[in-house]
């Protein structure tokens, strides 16, 4: 591989990270809780395959990345293969445990501010969902639901994070989060429920951002090809820093969201097709769910301009851990663990390459190619792998997909000025 080269501002941020490796205690202290379960709680509801597979993916992303990850589940024996002593990092996700972490992380996270720091929360979940009779949304927990007035209550508004960011990849995650619709309850209670009900809305809570899959099909968000949901797969991919448009080193709400809609757009099989509900914290819009300059305990692989297609990472262990479809005249970088081997991979070739420690560099511009067939999994997996990021990301669908929204974008990429 060619030493790195000069690069525009897709680099920028990594000599910054750099030059500042020794500098002050940054005000930004992340925590993650990891909580992925296979089972439902109803008889009808058939075990996943592939929600511990996610939540493992999930961790080995925010372990990198924050100050303490804490991982509830049970993971199957594929999984444990996969991710050999990960299972005795997990305690079971019951009702129990998760309090007890919450208790722990928000205790954690009181002390950071009591510093003077900024602590932020991950709140993720991988598993089932259901919306019940009366319109509250709820996910499984190994011994029972876990609600929408539960997640309330006892994640959020008990939280003593500066902000806390809610990903939830199950059925019917909307309402998990959010309520809508009218009250089934007579007119003499309906300003009591009214009360109640606004105690349960994102609304009340502007420090807290959701990134939700409201889809009801498990068919749409599980594919055997790459072991994954492929929700969690897309954001996984965009959160490692394919949906950093601007270059900057972050992804905020927007970019993330416009990531996931191009990498849905060519997808016609209703069973592939996601429905997403992606709302940033109102108190700052433009928050960054995560910024790769915060933690130098990654390896960063620079895709440079004239690098276009459709394009993927996978591990020695044959996980696809990143995926993107990138614009010709975009540079990307993505920021990965450095202890795997990887292998770059495009429509029939491949490279490979590795980190030599964290926070080292690889030019995707000097990596050796060979051609690599792939083998077909059947009609719906040639669905998703023909049509999923099928269209191009980068600043052109950005612009336009946040010009459709009326929303306000991201900041242009700011080339360095390198004058004397």
């Amino acid at each position: 591989m060619r030493p790195l080269r000069c690069a525009p501002a897709a680099l920028l941020w990594l000599a910054l990270l750099a030059g500042s490796a020794a500098s002050a205690a940054p005000a930004r202290v992340a925590y993650a809780l990891i909580i992925a379960n296979n089972t439902g709680t109803e008889p009808k509801q058939a075990p996943l395959r592939y929600a511990d597979d996610d939540g493992a993916r999930y961790f080995e992303l925010f372990s990198s990345r924050t100050q303490e990850t804490v991982f509830l589940s049970v993971l199957d024996a594929d999984t444990q293969a996969l991710h050999p002593g990960l299972a005795a990092r997990t305690r079971p996700p019951t009702r129990a445990a998760l309090k007890e972490a919450l208790r722990q992380l928000n205790a954690r996270m009181a002390e950071d501010k009591a510093r003077g720091d900024s602590p932020v929360l991950y709140f993720v979940f991988t598993g089932h969902g259901k919306r019940g009779p009366a319109g509250e949304g709820s996910v499984s927990l190994l011994d029972g639901p876990f609600t929408r007035t539960d997640l309330y209550s006892q994640v959020i508004a008990s939280s003593t994070a500066s902000f806390v960011h809610l990903i939830v990849d199950a059925c019917d995650s909307y309402f998990f989060v959010n309520s809508r619709g009218a009250l089934p309850v007579a007119p003499a209670q309906v300003q009591a429920v009214k009360g109640l009900l606004a105690t349960r809305e994102l609304t009340r809570y502007p420090n807290v951002g959701a990134v939700l899959s409201t889809t009801r099909e498990q068919e749409s968000h599980e594919w055997s090809a790459i072991r994954s949901g492929v929700f969690s797969h897309q954001v996984l991919s965009a959160l490692s820093g394919a949906a950093d448009v601007n270059a900057d080193g972050r992804v905020e709400y927007s970019e993330l969201s416009a990531f996931v809609a191009a990498a849905n757009q060519g997808v016609e099989d209703v069973r592939g097709r996601l429905e997403v509900s992606i709302q940033p914290p109102a108190l700052d819009r433009a928050a960054a769910l995560v910024d790769l300059g915060d933690k130098a305990r990654l390896g960063f692989l620079l895709l440079p301009a004239g690098l276009e297609g459709r394009l993927w990472v996978e591990d020695a262990r044959g996980l696809r851990v990143a995926e993107l479809h990138k614009e010709r005249e975009r540079s990307v970088v993505l920021g990965l663990p450095p202890s795997q081997g990887y292998f770059l991979r495009g429509a029939g070739r491949e490279a490979a390459f590795r980190f030599a420690r964290a926070g080292a560099v690889v030019d995707g511009s000097g990596l050796s190619w060979r051609d690599n067939a792939l083998a077909s999994r059947g009609a719906m997996d040639d669905a998703l792998r023909d049509r999923l990021f099928s269209v191009p990301f980068g600043p052109r669908f950005y612009t336009g997909y946040m010009a459709s929204l009326g929303q306000t974008p991201v900041a242009p990429e700011q080339q360095p000025d390198l004058s004397p």
